[in-house]
């Protein structure tokens, strides 16, 4: 696989707003279909065409042969409600005046929100989506969601002609399972089964098609035999009293009273923490192969429709996932974006595929990903008020700018270059001023070396930089409703849709 540099950005003062180059526009790509795959919860590392030292999918290794993996690919929020959105608008979560979590608050783009819908906790129908677009173009557009956070009425279907979220599919899940860790999302063959039989009736429309997988978000239970398939160690201990200890951790983690967590702890199972660890990795690099296998049967049915070679295909990960790397699991917010969390896989194949596959490390960003996909269609001017910049120049072989990352949340900025890491803690107090850090990610990539009182210049220009980011944010509206007294409130949908993940009993 060929491989291009590292553009090192020393300071990264500026975002790269606009789209792709001066004469994008001009390339329109008539019948270009747009196939985009996420995988909820899968980090960059864990994957064996971006790092995995095992063969976790062999199906997308294949793929990666003829694409463009970009390595050092940056979510905008480590959790699916935020970024998700920010994925299919272009634009980056704003947390900058929220000061509580909650279902009225947690996607991120409040400030789209006319009056009446601030009291809803759906995405905002003023947040223009992907699928919009493209739908406006003439595209046939379909989505397979499986994350209950995405379904229909919380209106994430935005654009979306077709859309299947599996409702019925979890609510029989629900009632049927004999543990209440058993996932009630469909796993990834109910999920073909249903999208194999699209792709086979598809005519001679263009379309943009996504499709959502659960695996390997937690409880990490693979069927077999992907169950053993990992070379991990594998202890005595069932893997559904596994996950439990996972999600005793995880309730701890969230901050629940003794008394309410209903799950054995590892040593109540009877497991060391590094015997968990590896039974859990074991476990996740299972499901992430079951997932791979179930997209080898789609990438398969798109051969013999005639229909890949004529389409844009893009696999990634809405967030990473944290295996005690800083003392946490899942994910969450508490190890301030860690890289195991915010890192994600990138594979981007063009119509026709690139020769020998082509690596790229310098930095892509979640909102590059609708301006990529709007560039390749001959949509550009549709991507003019994204804050992402296409990759399409990277792809042809062109060099640009390097890019920048910006992270809003409740407690945390963030400006993330391909070299430096900068994170103010607003809850952290140093003479009498928030905390600020410095990483080079480079050198640390498990941050371990705070670099503040090294480099003070660094500090200074990464913290204008954020500046001039939230002045942008704050430029898009002002945030909409949080709740009455301003603390999370859990409705029955809500608890559902938690419990359906594990998260709740």
């Amino acid at each position: 696989m060929r491989t291009l540099p590292i553009f090192i950005a020393l300071l990264g003062l500026s975002a790269n707003l606009g789209c792709g180059s001066k004469d994008a526009a001009n390339r329109p790509a008539p019948g270009m279909n747009v196939l985009l795959v996420t995988i909820d919860a899968l980090r960059a590392d864990s994957v064996s065409w971006n790092g995995s030292a095992f063969s976790t999918t062999p199906n997308l290794d294949a793929l990666a042969g003829s694409s463009v993996v970009f390595t050092h690919a940056l979510t905008s929020f480590p959790g699916t409600t935020a970024a998700m959105p920010s994925l299919m608008s272009g634009l980056y979560p704003n947390f900058e005046d929220v000061t509580k979590w909650n279902e009225f608050t947690y996607n991120g783009f409040n400030e789209f929100e006319t009056e009446a819908e601030a009291e809803q906790p759906n995405i905002a129908d003023g947040l223009p989506m992907l699928a919009e677009t493209l739908q406006s173009a003439g595209y046939r557009t379909i989505g397979f969601n499986t994350n209950p956070h995405l379904v229909g009425p919380r209106r994430f279907n935005q654009g979306f002609v077709d859309y299947e979220d599996f409702g019925g599919y979890m609510g029989k899940a629900q009632q049927t399972r004999s543990h209440p860790l058993e996932a009630a999302y469909p796993p990834a063959d109910v999920v073909m089964a249903k999208v194999v039989p699209t792709i086979k009736k598809i005519g001679d429309e263009p379309f943009f098609m996504w499709v959502h997988l659960m695996e390997p978000h937690s409880p990490y239970l693979p069927p077999p035999p992907h169950d053993r398939v990992s070379p991990h160690t594998f202890s005595d201990v069932p893997d559904l009293q596994v996950n439990a200890a996972l999600y005793h951790c995880l309730h701890r983690q969230w901050g629940a009273a003794p008394k309410d967590i209903v799950h054995p702890s590892m040593e109540e199972i009877g497991l060391e923490k590094e015997q968990l660890i590896e039974h859990l990795l074991g476990l996740y690099e299972g499901e992430i192969r079951f997932c791979d296998h179930a997209l080898g049967q789609m990438f398969r049915s798109m051969e013999r429709q005639s229909l890949l070679d004529d389409t844009l295909v893009i696999i990634t990960a809405d967030h990473g996932e944290e295996f005690f790397d800083h003392g946490y699991v899942t994910h969450h917010f508490e190890s301030a974006l860690a890289e195991e969390l915010i890192r994600i896989p990138l594979l981007i194949r063009p119509p026709g595929g690139v020769s020998d596959g082509l690596s790229i490390d310098g930095l892509a960003r979640m909102v590059d990903i609708a301006p990529t996909v709007l560039d390749f269609v001959g949509l550009t001017e549709a991507a003019g008020s994204m804050e992402g910049t296409s990759l399409r120049p990277l792809i042809e072989g062109e060099e640009t700018e390097p890019r920048v990352a910006y992270f809003s949340t409740i407690q945390y900025e963030i400006v993330r270059t391909e070299r430096w890491k900068y994170r103010l803690e607003k809850n952290v107090a140093v003479e009498g001023q928030p905390a600020e850090r410095l990483f080079d990610i480079v050198e640390d990539p498990m941050e371990t070396r705070d670099l503040a009182s090294q480099h003070p210049e660094v500090v200074a220009a990464l913290r204008a930089d954020y500046a001039a980011f939230s002045e942008r944010l704050s430029s898009r509206g002002s945030v909409g409703a949080q709740g009455a007294d301003g603390t999370r409130v859990i409705d029955k949908e809500t608890r559902d849709r938690l419990e359906a993940l594990g998260y709740q009993q």
